[in-house]
């Protein structure tokens, strides 16, 4: 999976590029376009050369995890990757049986659906400035039922690993908001999500179903953008982690996730233009 040495600035210049480029043009990569980064930093070094391309405001951050049997090679067990405003989609609200909203993916590439808690930063956090083995429910503004989609123009993105997802941007291709979540930190655990996909139901769980809970991928994401001088503004979006799973699906698939008791969030899904 790796190459047997580290890549050069310049090769990680190249490749994300590539990647960049590919991602503009709507186009589809049958593989990853090179070598792997090594190493986390290195991912998320190539993830910033490729921000430096990407003309769009940052939103918030997708929170993923690194599979079990990769972690302790990678000294990591998550990662992350940006959510850009094109493809933020609040809502704050269910969704009625007839209402959708459109996502745009790759056609051809890889495409899934995640239901997720979205988690909305009540004050700026700049980096170094929480300690996050302490308290944190007080940054929190309001927490919200939500969708990440991830889509990438490598056809089979996530079988390169965590360096290839973070180098792809984390591979988020957007994120609904929908309805508020009262009392979250209280009900959370008796809420079950349902994800389903051409009206068939894929999986379900309960909404704080994601590693030691929603506040630790949280914590995570404010650690590891302080380790990378990133501030968190007022209002940033967390999406904390896939609650049943990442379910792959195609250009054209209508979904579903539905939060029990808060609401439904449905999703068409159409591909990306130029």
């Amino acid at each position: 999976m790796f190459p047997e040495k580290p890549l050069t600035e310049d090769a990680l210049k190249t490749l994300s590029t590539t990647l960049v480029n590919a991602r503009k043009q709507a186009g589809v990569l049958k593989t990853f376009p090179g070598d792997v980064p090594t190493t986390l930093d290195a991912a998320y070094r190539f993830q910033d050369m490729s921000l430096m391309q990407w003309n769009d405001e940052i939103t918030g951050w997708k929170v993923g995890m690194v599979v079990p049997e990769l972690r302790e090679q990678m000294g990591g067990e998550r990662l992350m990757g940006p959510v850009f405003k094109k493809v933020t989609h609040f809502i704050g609200r269910p969704h009625n049986d007839d209402e959708f909203v459109e996502l745009e993916v790759y056609a051809g590439g890889m495409v899934a659906v995640e239901a997720e808690l979205v988690f909305e930063l009540g004050k700026e956090v700049t980096p170094g400035s929480i300690d996050t083995k302490g308290p944190l429910k007080h940054l929190i503004n309001a927490v919200y039922a939500g969708v990440e989609i991830a889509s990438s123009p490598v056809i089979d993105l996530n079988s390169y690993g965590p360096t290839a997802i973070i180098s792809d941007f984390g591979v988020n291709q957007g994120m609904v908001v929908g309805a508020p979540i009262e009392q979250w930190d209280s009900v959370i655990e008796n809420i079950q999500t349902s994800v389903f996909i051409n009206n068939e139901h894929i999986n379900s769980a309960p909404s704080n179903n994601v590693l030691r809970g929603p506040m630790a991928a949280v914590a995570y994401l404010i650690d590891q953008a302080a380790a990378r001088n990133i501030t968190l503004p007022k209002g940033c979006m967390i999406c904390s982690g896939a609650i049943t799973g990442v379910h792959d699906t195609v250009v054209g698939a209508s979904a579903t996730v539905s939060f029990e008791g808060i609401g439904n969030i449905n999703m068409k899904l159409i591909p990306v233009t130029p």
